[in-house]
């Protein structure tokens, strides 16, 4: 595995509150599918968690737009990207691996500054 990137402490507390932002995510799932089904064609569904762990809202963004709305939209939060006829399903299998990415990421962390500090 490729050690690249930011492996500070502040890293690892990010990717441990990512863990907590996709269980909002998934525990929103019935509202998150419900505003992805009326999304207007060439839109897309961001899903927004602020900082504090709650849904702030859901907005619909023109496809060619993501890249400038949704770092605008997250705020130092976080934001999911759904597409119409996402399932609950759908954004729970997807939160489940957020969780599960950003639980190794902050193991991974972990590690690296354990061992950091006793060499």
């Amino acid at each position: 595995m490729a050690t690249h990137g930011d492996y500070s402490p502040e890293a690892r507390d990010r990717a441990k509150r990512t863990v907590t932002a996709a269980g909002v995510f998934a525990r929103h799932a019935d509202h998150i599918v419900a505003a992805a089904d009326i999304v207007a064609e060439g839109h897309v569904l961001v899903a927004v968690v602020s900082s504090d762990h709650e849904l702030t809202g859901t907005h619909h963004v023109e496809q060619t737009a993501i890249v400038e709305q949704v770092p605008v939209l997250e705020e130092g939060g976080w934001a999911m990207v759904f597409s119409p006829g996402t399932t609950v399903s759908d954004v729970r299998r997807r939160t489940d691996e957020m969780a599960a990415t950003a639980a190794k990421r902050a193991l991974l962390i972990e590690r690296l500054i354990s061992r950091n500090q006793t060499a």
